[in-house]
């Protein structure tokens, strides 16, 4: 009967000193502090994207807009929830340890608090628009042996004919064809008179 009162008594013993560790633990703890990206939003317009093709000898030229993309910086500080071990005993022995987990769970979650740093721009563009015809667009057209070299302009609807614009050539020309404002943008193109 001795050993049973013992049992019982180091029972509530270790119920009374054990329940509630975890989520004393977490409550007396240093938030933990670290960096982390925020929201991401539209920046400034910084260029076109350039699409379309070529079809019979004609130039079809669209853009769409694209904006920088701009991060933000935020310092978050937050306890850690501690004393997991003391839970996983609780719930074996007595099943407070749910208990005591949700509570220390619920103090980390209302300890966190945001503070915004910077905004930086994060050198990505994003759309910030809609496909459009590139309507009156400086085009630069050079044959790939250098014998010639003009800048011409797309029509309101973005076409340019290079029928029209080659009408003086009647050989098949290697040309290279760019964007007079984005010059590191060409693509290269079979002329061929006539087709």
């Amino acid at each position: 009967m001795n050993a049973r009162i013992a049992r019982i008594f180091f029972i509530i013993l270790l119920a009374v000193s054990v329940s509630g560790c975890s989520y004393v633990l977490t409550r007396m703890g240093a938030p933990v502090v670290k960096l982390e990206d925020g929201e991401k939003s539209v920046g400034d317009f910084a260029n076109y994207k350039f699409s379309g093709g070529i079809y019979s000898n004609v130039i079809h030229l669209e853009r769409t807009p694209q904006c920088s993309e701009i991060a933000e910086k935020v310092r978050v500080s937050q306890k850690q929830v501690r004393g997991r071990v003391f839970s996983m005993v609780e719930i074996v022995f007595f099943g407070l340890g749910l208990v005591d987990g949700a509570k220390a769970q619920a103090v980390s979650e209302l300890s966190r608090t945001e503070t915004p740093l910077a905004k930086y721009e994060t050198g990505k563009l994003v759309i910030c628009g809609e496909k459009e015809p590139a309507a009156n667009e400086m085009l630069i057209i050079e044959d790939k042996q250098r014998t010639f070299h003009k800048q011409v302009q797309t029509d309101a609807n973005g076409n340019l004919d290079l029928d029209s614009v080659l009408q003086d050539e009647n050989r098949v020309l290697n040309l290279s064809i760019r964007s007079a404002s984005q010059m590191t943008k060409a693509v290269s193109f079979i002329y061929d008179p006539g087709k």
